[in-house]
């Protein structure tokens, strides 16, 4: 898929359903690897820190004792966000979707909208390891201490 498709894939998810204004998928550190939104989209809900906060969230939940948890569903301002934990493997790294709707959003459209996305979430997966993999190689190490790049 490329990521003009991917794109579009998303956006199919935004004019059917009623108040869900904006789709993105991140990385452990907030940078989004695809997204989208339609206008009325609040900028804040895309900043960085809304998935880091979300995984500061699961680990305080699993130190109380809640045991594990993948998604969670919160009001900010005026809109309603739905962030949830995909982990396709071990061999890849955990990517986090946040679906972002109006503050009078239907939420069982935006809690329900994590499943029809799990083929394309695996797909990011994969490509997400393949890419760090591809920067662990122009990277490495020798015995020196010095860095070193593969070249062509």
């Amino acid at each position: 898929m490329a990521a003009k498709s991917i794109s579009e894939h998303l956006r199919c998810y935004l004019s059917p359903v009623n108040g869900i204004v904006g789709i993105y998928v991140s990385d452990k550190d907030g940078v989004r690897i695809v997204d989208v939104s339609i206008e009325d989209a609040s900028e804040h809900a895309f900043k960085p820190f809304v998935v880091t906060t979300f995984m500061n969230s699961l680990e305080q939940f699993a130190k109380l004792g809640f045991g594990k948890v993948e998604n969670m569903l919160s009001k900010y301002q005026e809109m309603t966000l739905f962030q949830s934990v995909y982990v396709h493997s071990l061999n890849t790294p955990p990517l986090y979707l946040t679906v972002v709707g109006t503050g009078t959003c239907d939420l069982g459209a935006l809690t329900t909208l994590e499943v029809p996305l799990r083929p394309l979430l695996g797909h990011l997966a994969l490509k997400a390891a393949e890419r760090i993999e591809e920067e662990a190689m122009l990277m490495r190490n020798d015995t020196t201490g010095r860095f070193y790049t593969i070249g062509n």
